[in-house]
């Protein structure tokens, strides 16, 4: 079974960072292949079941169920069926592709991210088929939506263990003692471990997670309660004030005084 639909123009006729410009959902038995060739944007393809094989960069990559890959514009599209196949793809493009691809921190090879959102690219074909304006930009933003489900994955066996650092880290946050090794040891792994874990998923160390946190959370302080500074800063776990106006004015550009709801 192949089911595809394409939008009826060669270019986006609205000014949008994300054009979608084609889907499809492909059932194909084993040995199947596409015609290989070059193409100027950027797709997406997602597993349901079966094994995909594809050539990336020289080399033969195989995509499994739940796990995403890339072509980049340019590339040339080598797919083959490595057994019975089900799978999503999705096309798009845009005044700058590239600016796309690092917003993304997109990369050819597989990566995991979970069930494929079969609904989400029903109803991207449903836009598709709306060839107005307001077609055009909802089928923009269901691409983006799907890109970010894309990319926000983690791997199966690690989902827990993200879920529970970002829960202990919600339950102490406020706490200034608070340890990463200590959120470590409840979780069962080493800091080591965590921290990579955390990096590999979040993008960045578990100490910036939880600074990070602490910021959000001061603003959303700043803005909902008449609480002064000082008792912002010990309510989201910096003992010193100074060093909470520091961190706010570095990261936001304002002292917290300036960010308060007029």
């Amino acid at each position: 079974m192949l089911h595809s639909i394409y939008r009826p123009y060669r270019s986006g006729s609205i000014q949008a960072l994300i054009h979608a410009r084609s889907m499809g959902h492909y059932i194909v038995p084993s040995g199947w292949t596409d015609n290989p060739i070059e193409k100027p944007f950027l797709e997406l393809f997602w597993c349901v079941s079966g094994i995909g094989e594809f050539r990336c960069m020289e080399e033969s990559v195989f995509l499994n169920p739940g796990e995403v890959c890339f072509y980049f514009p340019g590339d040339c599209h080598h797919i083959r069926a490595y057994t019975p196949w089900e799978y999503y793809w999705l096309t798009i493009d845009g005044p700058d592709p590239d600016l796309l691809i690092r917003m993304f921190h997109l990369t050819r090879p597989p990566r995991y991210a979970g069930s494929c959102p079969a609904e989400l690219f029903n109803r991207l074909s449903g836009e598709l088929r709306d060839t107005s304006a307001r077609g055009e930009f909802r089928a923009g933003a269901i691409a983006y939506e799907i890109l970010s489900l894309a990319m926000g994955g983690a791997e199966p066996e690690e989902n827990g263990k993200l879920r529970r650092f970002r829960a202990l880290l919600e339950d102490s946050f406020h706490d200034p003692d608070l340890q990463i090794e200590t959120i470590a040891g409840k979780i069962g792994i080493h800091r080591s471990s965590l921290t990579r874990l955390v990096k590999r998923y979040c993008g960045m160390s578990p100490m910036e997670y939880l600074l990070s946190f602490r910021v959000q959370e001061a603003l959303r302080l700043l803005n909902d309660t008449e609480y002064s500074i000082k008792e912002i800063a010990a309510c989201t776990g910096f003992r010193d004030p100074n060093y909470f106006t520091k961190v706010i004015s570095r990261r936001l550009g304002k002292p917290p005084s300036a960010l308060r709801r007029t």
